[in-house]
């Protein structure tokens, strides 16, 4: 898995083709299979599954200053929510902010921005923020529908909008451990571990 930036290979106006070659290779050539027996046997190392594990996507990206990934952090104890961005292509002395929108089935629910921040304030290349704010109904074992929709935008020193991240879905809930109880939303909740051989 990866990123590979395709930008240097290509012209803009121009048609592409795009061509991947995908190798199936086993761990080792010669591998032990315990499959007949208690003992051991060696047998040819082979790929059960070949081909793409998983989804290609081309995304095309602006230019300039942009949202690269984002993270959502939920506190029931503490009633907050914390957004953790990582930014890139910061102009040098700029200056800028976070604009969060929260939506549920379209209408805006909660709107907030973070702190003014310059090109050289993220750390490792991600800004967080956090604010007060919790739902009136949480995300629960059995309650999925109350999950909501975010989406964080890069707002310059102007207050033009610059980069839009794509809005992703995510649940008010927070999971945490006191002594040998587990709890889910200040509920004590019974886990249990299944084999996942029977």
């Amino acid at each position: 898995g990866g990123e590979v930036d395709l930008t240097k290979g290509l012209a803009p106006g121009t048609k592409h083709r795009l061509s991947l070659l995908v190798v199936a290779l086993p761990l080792k050539g010669v591998m032990l299979s315990y499959t007949d027996s208690a003992s051991a046997r060696e047998v040819k190392g082979k790929v059960e599954r070949r081909g793409l594990c998983g989804d290609v996507y081309l995304v095309s990206m602006p230019r300039g200053p942009k949202i690269t990934d984002v993270n959502v952090g939920t506190s029931v104890r503490k009633r907050e929510l914390t957004i953790n961005a990582a930014v890139a292509g910061l102009e040098p002395n700029g200056h800028y902010t976070l604009r969060t929108r929260i939506m549920k089935g379209g209408s805006t629910v909660k709107e907030f921005a973070s702190p003014p921040f310059q090109d050289s304030d993220p750390k490792d290349g991600r800004i967080e923020f956090t604010k007060k704010w919790m739902p009136d109904r949480l995300w629960d074992i059995n309650t999925p529908q109350n999950a909501f929709d975010i989406q964080v935008s890069l707002i310059d020193a102007s207050g033009q909008q610059v980069d839009t991240d794509w809005p992703q879905r995510f649940g008010f809930r927070e999971f945490w451990i006191e002594g040998r109880d587990f709890y889910l939303n200040g509920t004590r909740i019974f886990l249990s571990a299944v084999p996942l051989d029977n």
